[in-house]
This record gives structure tokens, sequence and C-alpha cells, in this order.
């Protein structure tokens, strides 16, 4: 037989107070009833709003961190020497890959000093942008990240990430800009919703509404609208203070509300709760003051203890969750399983935040794996190398050992797409990626840096150390056969690859450079190599002479 398991029988808040009002007369009742008009219900819409603000709390923290990150992907592409030494074309194609390789972008263009666009993968150039706000903040050598905008080209709604674009003498010559559609960013939001909170909204400064007109966890709710002067939770948001308690919002219904302002006053967050929820949820809650009072006459104080413990355990333990969520610690572990006595209502409402905190936990997780991997061929992308790579430059050089980095490009890839399509395409990225993973050591880094284009940092690899292992990887690819598939089956492509190497030494002792500027210096040496290995006739290997150290002192 198997062991007999442990059955604990689960009451509800209703169930037990229907034991104990059995043993009470009428006027405890009445007292208690008077009790929890008084206070105990003001109680519960100052739980039910320290709730809301951390709901809001965590999609402030989703949606600021993920366009923060668009802001680093764009500075990363304007610091790249590239976009001011391309010819348009070359640098549109550039861009073109870029974007292939960052799909949360709808566009990325570059604009020149005089305003107008020079460079876009998907629209015509000369788009006069110089009246924008962003563009005139690029022009005091700053970043931004626009409010909601019209696309001169698309007439989309969208939100323009644009960083400016400087030559090395700290000159302005354009900016980078990437922009991000509205609805992709909605998008997101929705994932956030909460089955739980009746209705959570994103509008902007002006009270306009920016979110889906319907809430997602609510399809059967009266549809949003935008909020204006007079609205309670409007207003209280222009203010700078909150609604205290219940009041009638926009629809006439009696809420609990909450705001959040978020990317520096720009945008309002604002989550509601009506009081019939809340009464709903909390009608076992609501009815421990009628009980305590009720037993405060009939000496039944033991056992109002003892349910005022069966309820202060775990909303005690989903509250210090939520705060230390709130904060930002969203490794904190919660607590699925039910304990022994916990109300049946408690359990559910338990349940579903620990599943709510979960799909938060792997949605943030996702977003930053995904924006440190490429994702069609699985290697790291260029955020993850301007990350990683002056970490492992420092340690090199701290340890006088030379760095070397190469630049790969796939020869007539072009061509590849032309005649076989991009599916053929991806496969030959593919293939080559899996061939670099093989060849590289464990200690280097490779990386998707555009479109057929593909950078590897060696650490303690000198010149002649690298250009083995950039003989040996272009030998092998020249060796690999490469299954595509055509429009009329598969066939096995050949295909090779032109290799420039740079390498950097530190004589002992010798100051140590700025190392984004040393990783930028290396990728460019590495770049001239590369032409060189294309224009000497390709499928070969260029490297240029040691990078010299820094001076001393």
């Amino acid at each position: 037989m198997c062991p007999m398991a442990r059955i604990y029988r689960s009451y509800s808040l209703v169930q037990r107070l229907r034991l104990i009002l059995w043993a009470m007369f009428l006027v405890p009742l009445l007292v208690g009833l008077a009790f929890f008009l008084l206070y105990s219900s003001q109680a519960l819409h100052q739980e039910t709003q320290r709730d809301l603000k951390a709901t809001l709390a965590l999609q402030q923290q989703f949606i600021e961190y993920w366009v923060k990150e668009r802001a680093k992907d764009v500075g990363y592409l304007a610091a790249d020497p590239r976009v001011l030494l391309l010819p348009p074309d070359s640098l549109r194609d550039m861009l073109t890959g870029m974007l292939a390789a960052t799909p949360a972008f709808d566009d990325l263009v570059y604009v020149g000093e005089n305003g107008r666009t020079k460079a876009d993968p998907k629209h015509p150039t000369g788009v006069d942008v110089s009246d924008r706000e962003y563009f005139l903040a690029a022009k005091r050598g700053q970043g931004s990240i626009s409010n909601v905008i019209t696309s001169r080209t698309t007439g989309a709604k969208i939100i323009v990430v644009a960083s400016p674009v400087m030559d090395s003498r700290g000159q302005f010559k354009g900016l980078v800009f990437g922009s991000v559609r509205l609805d992709t960013l909605l998008g997101l939001l929705q994932a956030m919703y909460s089955a739980t909170t009746s209705r959570t909204f994103l509008l902007d400064a002006k009270g306009t509404l920016l979110s889906p007109a319907s809430n997602p966890a609510k399809p059967d709710a009266r549809p949003l609208r935008s909020l204006h002067g007079g609205d309670v939770i409007y207003d209280s948001a222009k203010a700078g203070t909150l609604p205290s308690g219940i009041y009638r919002n926009r629809d006439d219904e009696r809420v609990v509300g909450v705001y959040r302002w978020i990317l520096d006053n720009r945008w309002l967050l604002v989550a509601e709760k009506p009081e019939s929820e809340i009464m709903r949820l909390h009608a076992g809650i609501l009815g421990f003051p009628l009980l305590g009072a009720a037993l405060l006459f009939l000496g039944f104080g033991p056992v109002a203890l003892r349910l005022a413990r069966s309820l202060e355990g775990p909303v005690r333990r989903l509250e210090e969750h939520s705060r230390k969520i709130e904060g930002g610690d969203f490794d904190v572990q919660c607590d699925p399983e039910p304990h022994l006595g916990d109300p049946v209502e408690i359990k559910r409402l338990n349940v579903a935040y620990c599943l709510m905190v979960e799909r938060v936990r792997d949605t943030l997780d996702a977003l930053r794996q995904a924006s440190l991997t490429d994702h069609l061929t699985g290697s790291a992308n260029r955020k993850l190398l301007f990350q990683e790579g002056p970490r492992l430059i420092d340690a090199a050089l701290r340890a006088d050992m030379p760095v070397s980095l190469l630049m790969l490009d796939l020869d007539h890839f072009k061509s590849v797409n032309d005649t076989y399509g991009h599916a053929a395409g991806d496969a030959v990225l593919a293939a080559f990626a899996d061939l670099l993973e093989h060849k590289v050591r464990q200690s280097d880094i490779f990386a998707r840096v555009g479109g057929e284009e593909f950078a590897v940092l060696a650490p303690n690899a000198g010149s002649e150390a690298v250009c083995e292992l950039a003989e040996r990887i272009r030998a092998a690819v020249a060796e690999l056969p490469v299954p595509v598939p055509t429009s009329t089956g598969e066939t096995t492509l050949s295909i090779t690859v032109s290799i420039g190497a740079a390498t950097l030494s530190l004589e002992p002792g010798g100051e140590h450079p700025h190392l984004r500027n040393t990783l930028e210096s290396l990728m460019a040496a590495a770049d001239d190599a590369l032409y060189q290995a294309k224009k000497n006739g390709r499928n070969r290997v260029e490297s240029l002479a040691l990078l010299p150290a820094p001076a001393r002192g």
C-alpha cells in the first residue's frame, strides 16, 4: 500500500465565520458591523493601493529597462567609426544588417549634420528632421528618447531613440536613430497585465490614452478612454498627490487607483481596481473585524487570535515579497505552496501572485538573453562584444599579454542572396557561425557584428598565433560544403571568407589605454586589413603591423 498522504481540510473565511457566528448573539454582530464600517474597509483600500503600487513598479521597471536597452543599442552603433567612413550605399547595407540583428527596432537611420536622412534601409533618403527635438538634442551632443511622434515616412506612431555621431575631434557629424513602433512597446506591456488588476493603462503627459482601449485580462470590461482635467486620478498625478481611499473615476465607478510617472515624467501608468472586486476578493477578510468585535463581548479572544494569525502569516509573506520585487530584487523566490491553515482565498491569491512574478521574471530573462545574442546564428552580437571585450582586453594587458582581433567577411555573400534567396543566405551564415564556434578557443569571443561580417576577439594571442588561427578558419571554410534550400529543392554551395587581423601589444609597465577606444581601434585596424584582403583577391588573410603601445606617462 502507498503510505497515507497527510490531508488537510481547507476552510474558507466565510465557513469559519459561520461556525463562530452560531455561538454569537445579535448585539455583538451589530457592534462588529459598526467597527468594520469605521475601520476595516479603509484598511483594505490601503492594502489594495499597496498591491497596485507593486504592480506598477514591476511595469515601470519592465518598460524603462526595455527602452534603456534600445538606447544602448543605438549608442553602440553611433560610436562605430564606420558610420563616418563608409559611403552611403555601404552604410545602408551595414544598417540593414544591424536591423536584421536587432529586431526590436522598426528602422535604423543615419541623419547627416544638415538634418536630412542619408542612409535608411527601408525608406528613401533626404527626409528633413532638422526640426525634431531629438535632432536638436543630438546637436547639443546628447542622446535622447522622444515622446510618441508621427513618422514622416510611414505615418505610424513611433518612439525615436537617437544618439549623436561625433568625429575624432568631437565635432557633430549627424546622428543615428532607431524607431520603435508604439504597437511594439504596447505589445510588450500587454504581457504585464495581471488577472487580479481590473485596469492598467498607459497615457502620455497630456492624458492621451496610449495603451489599447480594452484590457486583455478583462475583454468584457468597458473600453478605456483618455483622461483630462476633472478626472480624479489625472488631477492627482498632475498635483503629485495620491487619491485617498475610494473615488469615482471617469466612468462613474467607485474604484481604488494609483499612478506612476515613468521615463522622466513623459508617460503615466495608471492602475484602478473597482471597489466591488476588492470586496469580492476579500469577502472573508472583511468579516474578520466583524467577528473580532463580537468575540470581544463574548470572551472569544483566543479564537479571534487564531483567526488573525491564519490571515497575518500569508498576507505578510505576500507583502514582504512584493516589497522586494518593488525594490528591483527579481531573484527573490516566491512560495506557491499552501501552508497549513491558510484560507482558500489566500491560497488562490498567493498562487496567482506567484505565477505573475514568475512570468515577469521569465520575460526579463528572455529580454536580457535576446539582447546579447544574434537570433539567426546563435552567436554573440555587437552589444555583447562591446560589453565583454573591454574586460578581456583589460585582463590581457594587465598581464602584459597581447590581444588580437579578427574581422571576417564572407566573400560574394550578396550573390548568394540574389541567386538562391535569403533562406539560402541564412543557411550559409548559420553554417559559418557553427564552424567558427568549433575553431575558436573557449576564451575567445566571436560575434556577428553585421550582415555577413563577424569578429573574433582573441586575448593572449599574438600576431603569429592569430594569423595561424585565421588561416585555419579560412582553409576550413573553403572546404566546408553548405547545403542550402532552393526553389527546386536543395543544392550544396562552397564559400570562402576574407579575414583581416590586428594585434595590440603593451610593453611591460606601459600605460593602459581607454579600453573602449582600444576595442574600437582594434576593430578599425582589422577592418583595414580586411579591406586589403578583399582588394587583393578575397579568400585570404591580411594582417596589419602591431598597433603601437600607448606612451608611458
